[in-house]
Order: C-alpha cells, then sequence, then structure tokens
C-alpha cells in the first residue's frame, strides 16, 4: 500500500479515536463552559504514532467532538490548540524515540500548558471577561492531569505500531 494512503487512513482513523476519546469519555462542568475529558490521552498516543502529522487529527478529532457536544463557539480554539499540542507532542516523540518517562511527563506537561493557557485567552476574548476565562484554569487544569496520565499509560503501548515506513517517506 502506498505510504501517503496508509497516513490519510491513520489519520482518519486516529481522528476518530480523538473524537471518541473526548466525547465519548467526558465529565460536563457545572458552569456549562465546556468539559473534562481523556481527548488528550488519545492524542498524545496519536503523536507517538503519526509523529508531527498528529497536529492533523488531534485538531480534527477534537474540533468535531466540540461539534457534536455542542461547543461549536470552541472549534476554531480547539483546532488550533489540539493541533498545536499534536504538533508538538508528535516532533518530541518522533525525534526521540526512547524519551524517558520522566521527559515524556515534562513533555505533557508542556503540551498541557499550551491548552489551559490557549483556552484561558481564548475564554477571555469569547466572553469578554477576565474572570470568566480565569473560572476555567482549574477545570483545564484538572484535564490536564488526566491527559498527562492518560498518555503516560498508553503512550508505551502505541510506539508498538509500526509506521516507521510512513515516517521515513513523508517527514
Amino acid at each position: 500500500m502506498n505510504n501517503r494512503i496508509r497516513l490519510v487512513i491513520y489519520g482518519g482513523v486516529l481522528s476518530a479515536v480523538i473524537m471518541l476519546a473526548t466525547f465519548a469519555i467526558r465529565f460536563p462542568i457545572p458552569t456549562g463552559y465546556g468539559y473534562i475529558n481523556f481527548g488528550d490521552g488519545a492524542i498524545f498516543a496519536t503523536a507517538a504514532v503519526m509523529g508531527p502529522y498528529a497536529a492533523v487529527s488531534a485538531a480534527l478529532g477534537s474540533a468535531l467532538a466540540d461539534l457534536i457536544a455542542g461547543y461549536p463557539m470552541y472549534i476554531p480554539a480547539t483546532a488550533v490548540i489540539k493541533g498545536l499540542m499534536g504538533l508538538v507532542a508528535g516532533f518530541a516523540l518522533h525525534k526521540y524515540k526512547k524519551m524517558p518517562w520522566y521527559l515524556m511527563m515534562v513533555l505533557f506537561l508542556i503540551c498541557e500548558l499550551i491548552m489551559v493557557f490557549g483556552y484561558f485567552f481564548y475564554e477571555w476574548a469569547l466572553y469578554a471577561s477576565l474572570p470568566a476565562a480565569a473560572g476555567q484554569l482549574i477545570f483545564n487544569s484538572i484535564q490536564g492531569i488526566a491527559g498527562i496520565a492518560t498518555g503516560l499509560a498508553i503512550v508505551p503501548l502505541a510506539r508498538k505500531i509500526k509506521i516507521s515506513q510512513v515516517h521515513k517517506d513523508m517527514v
């Protein structure tokens, strides 16, 4: 099978996995501004499999979850923030194949800081209210912790998926 076709197929399937991990395993926040989910762990697993191409799957899968969940106003921010998380994690996990768990935790922390502060600034602009945006910091931080824990648990398993030829041809 052509490696470009394989990359598109994996990207589509992993977009669906990210969407399901984000939408199906979620906990609504009582304030109604969003939801806590485990999609970030799926983004990190996708980054381990696809390298920087995970950015596209992360952006698509997460944005689709917002659409289905009834939060269309978050789609632009989610696509950019989650895409950036997939890109950063994908580059690092692709470049450092034998990254120890403690460095992986630092990488995931950096990605979750992108998420927490990305949504903070977006919500500040969206709601034109610093207190409203600041009120979501705790919930986004909890989601970040869940993403780090999930990522640390499933990335070692995801690294066993072999598509290294795709990386050689495409990167």
